[in-house]
């Protein structure tokens, strides 16, 4: 008999990921941060906190604020209290993400 146990960390992660990739980019509505692949990872922390990681397409790019703030407050109204969006330059963005 195999017996399987719930992940709710990783059940949180995937939920969480899926309010984050729907966050438009600022500049292009048409897309979201998850198509131009500048959302790199969602995971949940031991203590709940939810951790988005974005890379932007350069590192001057003047959407980040509005893209961090726009992911945190998302995130919060999905029920998720504790939220951390980080900046990650490395590796750098390509189109291959896209």
């Amino acid at each position: 008999m195999t017996v399987r146990t719930l992940d709710p960390r990783g059940t949180a992660a995937a939920a969480a990921r899926r309010v984050a990739a729907r966050v438009p980019d600022p500049e292009l509505p048409m897309l979201t941060l998850a198509d131009l692949g500048v959302l790199r990872d969602v995971r949940v922390e031991e203590d709940g906190t939810v951790v988005a990681d974005l890379t932007p397409t350069y590192s001057g790019c003047p959407a980040m604020a509005e893209m961090r703030a726009e992911v945190a407050a998302r995130l919060r109204a999905a029920g998720h209290p504790r939220v951390e969006v980080r900046t990650v330059l490395d590796p750098p963005w390509t189109t291959d993400w896209i």
